[in-house]
């Protein structure tokens, strides 16, 4: 064994398994992206992770909840482009319009624009509906919420004007997600939203 090979710490069986996870879903999540959930098979998944099938029947014991893990990460990465986006805002009024352009703009992008298009489908529409309002509700509600201590009226109960406002987001979206090409609807779209935050904030 050359001192290199000695020196170098082994891979823990937890870090094996969560590098193995990872490549499934990248794997996973670009065969979704290019053919979308039913022409993708769990071998070509595997294949394309460049891991055994047993290896993807290890980690997910179906189809389905490989579709699930995958629009679960990309709610957290939209999630996390939101909060990126509205940080850069000044005041709460320019925060909001900034995190409701942002997650518009990730859902034109079209590898994304694909699997969220599909996951009502595939996961079923509460299913969809419950993973939006456990990533999404927490953080419109801290926005009223700071909206209120700036002095803005939220209008109603802020739990279910958070919900409206994530349904009219979610619209949008998949408007967006319909023809991620289309600029010059993607702008129509975006425009609505800012005018409706807009007379909705002031």
């Amino acid at each position: 064994m050359s001192t290199t090979a000695a020196a170098r710490p082994r891979e823990t069986q937890v870090a094996r398994s969560a590098r193995t996870r990872a490549a499934l879903l990248a794997a996973a999540r670009a065969l979704f992206a290019e053919k979308g959930f039913a022409q993708t098979g769990r071998e070509e998944i595997a294949e394309r992770a460049g891991v055994t099938r047993g290896a993807l029947y290890h980690h997910f014991a179906s189809k389905l909840e490989v579709a699930a893990a995958v629009v679960e990460e990309l709610e957290g990465e939209l999630v996390e482009l939101v909060v990126a986006a509205a940080l850069r805002g000044t005041g709460v009024r320019d925060q909001l319009h900034l995190g409701c352009r942002a997650y518009m703009d990730a859902c034109a992008d079209p590898t994304m624009a694909r699997i969220l298009a599909d996951a009502p489908a595939v996961l079923g529409l509460e299913a969809c509906r419950a993973l939006d309002a456990a990533s999404c509700i927490p953080l419109l509600e801290e926005v009223f919420a700071l909206a209120a201590a700036e002095g803005i009226e939220v209008p109603g109960d802020p739990t279910i004007a958070a919900s409206l406002l994530l349904g009219l987001l979610n619209e949008a979206a998949a408007l967006i997600a319909a023809a991620p090409r289309d600029a010059a609807r993607r702008q129509r779209v975006t425009g609505s939203v800012d005018e409706f935050l807009t007379r909705l904030f002031g």
